[in-house]
């Protein structure tokens, strides 16, 4: 019997043993970084929206797609990343990159 407790008492100090201890402060970091990252991107997709209707505003003044996004920053009256966003010029199509 002695032997039977002592086994279990000697896997049960290995299993303990096995975790490593958290480290709170790298934890909570990683977490604001991940919601300022998250945020980041939710900034990017309400964006999107005031860039393409930019795009469509410039297509119905001029009848031609604007050549590169550069061209309607002025009409958005917001300062904008344009490099988060893919553009093709024949189409007028905006999509965020990486989506």
């Amino acid at each position: 019997m002695k032997v039977l407790f002592l086994s279990a008492l000697v896997l049960f100090m290995f299993a303990a043993c096995g975790e490593e201890p958290k480290n709170p402060v790298a934890e909570y970091g990683n977490s604001l970084t991940d919601a300022y990252k998250k945020g980041q991107q939710a900034g990017a997709t309400a964006n999107l929206d005031a860039v393409r209707k930019a795009v469509q505003a410039y297509y119905a003044l001029n009848g031609k797609y604007p050549q590169s996004l550069d061209e309607i920053k002025e009409s958005i009256h917001a300062e904008m990343d344009m490099s988060k966003y893919s553009y093709d010029p024949q189409t007028g199509a905006v999509s965020l990159k990486g989506n």
